[in-house]
């Protein structure tokens, strides 16, 4: 059975690279025709290119077949699988919001989901998104739709509530790495632990943990305290790239954990942000959030070089990396085996964002939660979540209203509900200085912003 897989943002090259390595490595799932999309050409040519020569190097060209196209509209018809992997504005945009939050005293490791420089991305690629999912319900309503574009749980809200696309699955590596680092933390087989969950992503509260049935938190809780009772060293905080697995690699979300039972995903580079208000100028146990802590340059070099080379590859320049076809866990992971539960009706388990729908009682319907879902042959099947419990409920909640603001001012190009994102977001109090922000992002990104012109 030959089945069509429709790629938008594929100059996201790092992730179009991970899907086909494990598409090419996955002869289970039969043959592929791979249609790449991106708006940018060059981008596109070199994710094109590269997949061409992976292709060519596993002598697939007769199970995978690769197009590209900068209009999607031409690719989408009669598509089985939808995937988006947007960036407005790419590496540039992100920077940018990141050295104009600095310059107003804000400082934040991502700048993907919240504070002022995730509401900066949202701003951009909401209506974006809301396009994309539009063309996507008129020229493959059947096809299975999944998102994997930042900010994840606004995209999701828009794209169903001002689009429709209410069979829409968000996709994110980060609740799966955090299911495998607290069964490293005791040492168990990820086969032998389970978890239950719910949040909002980056923010999702792992609040039961078990190890073959059996209540894993007091072995963790006793792991944390002793480790949290030794002297700090500060080589231990703040390492994008580190693979340690002691508590002060990730401070904050251990003391989340000693106080509400529950253990925030996805770590401490993404869940400070949800709370700014600790961190005054992004101070962070002697160290600085964005700078020398989970530092935002490093991971956009690492980025560009690892795009620098993805094009040499894809040119000829280079020879191909054929380590990329062994097996990944980037962003892509999670995505080939859904694909391969959706195919077989194996109905396996995974975390999904989905529009609530009562799925956790003291949420909003329309809010986009992350969540356990079932992957049939149906579509996602999000589980219910009914014991979060009240003070984790507040949280999100809380969480939540800045989303909605910022969702109505991309929509309609408000200035004004920016301006009380931003201030419902937390990092920034005073309305004046929200309103200077505000301004310097809108101003930085106006070329992406045609509704704010």
């Amino acid at each position: 059975m030959r089945r069509s897989l429709v790629l938008i943002g594929a100059g996201s090259a790092v992730f179009t690279r991970g899907l086909l390595a494990d598409l090419i490595s996955a002869t289970d799932l039969g043959e592929w025709d791979i249609r790449l999309v991106d708006v940018d050409g060059v981008a596109l040519s070199t994710a094109q290119g590269l997949a061409e020569r992976m292709v060519a190097a596993r002598g697939a060209e007769g199970s995978i077949s690769v197009r590209g196209s900068t209009d999607r509209r031409d690719v989408l018809p009669g598509a089985d699988f939808v995937v988006t992997c947007v960036g407005v504005g790419g590496r540039p945009g992100w920077q940018a919001d990141h050295e104009v939050c600095q310059r107003h005293g804000v400082f934040q490791p991502v700048g993907d989901s919240v504070m002022p420089g995730g509401i900066s991305r949202l701003l951009r690629t909401v209506p974006v998104m809301v396009d994309i999912a539009r063309d996507v319900l008129e020229l493959a309503p059947d096809a299975f739709f999944f998102n994997y574009s930042n900010p994840m749980t606004a995209n999701v809200m828009a794209m169903t509530s001002y689009a429709g696309a209410h069979d829409l699955v968000g996709l994110c590596h980060g609740m799966h790495h955090v299911q495998r680092h607290l069964a490293a933390y005791i040492g168990a087989p990820f086969e032998q632990t389970s978890t239950l969950y719910a949040g909002i992503n980056h923010l999702t509260f792992i609040y039961d943990f078990r190890r073959s049935g059996v209540d894993a938190w007091p072995e963790v809780r006793a792991k944390v305290e002793r480790e949290l009772a030794q002297p700090l060293d500060p080589a231990d905080l703040g390492d994008i790239f580190s693979e340690a697995t002691t508590a002060w690699n990730n401070p904050f979300s251990w003391e989340l954990f000693l106080r509400y039972g529950a253990f925030p995903a996805a770590e401490d580079r993404h869940v400070t942000e949800f709370f700014p208000q600790r961190w005054p100028r992004g101070a962070y146990y002697g160290k600085t959030l964005g700078v020398d802590a989970f530092s935002v340059p490093e991971i956009l070099e690492w980025g560009e070089e690892r795009y620098q080379a993805m094009a040499r590859q894809a040119d000829g320049t280079e020879p191909l990396d054929e380590s990329i076809f062994e097996r990944s866990s980037g962003e892509q992971e999670q995505l080939v085996a859904i694909l391969r539960s959706v195919s077989r009706d194996s109905r396996e388990m995974f975390s999904c964002n989905v529009v609530n729908n009562g799925a956790v009682p003291g949420l909003p319907d329309d809010a986009a939660l992350e969540i356990p879902g079932v992957a049939t042959a149906r579509g996602i099947r999000p589980v219910s979540v009914p014991d979060l419990g009240a003070p984790l409920t507040a949280i999100i909640n809380a969480r939540l209203s800045s989303v909605y603001l910022a969702v109505e001012a991309a929509m309609t190009g408000s200035r004004d509900l920016a301006v009380e994102a931003v201030l419902a977001d937390g990092a920034v109090t005073d309305p004046g200085a929200a309103a200077e922000l505000t301004d310097a992002l809108i101003a930085a990104q106006l070329e992406h912003l045609p509704l704010f012109r």
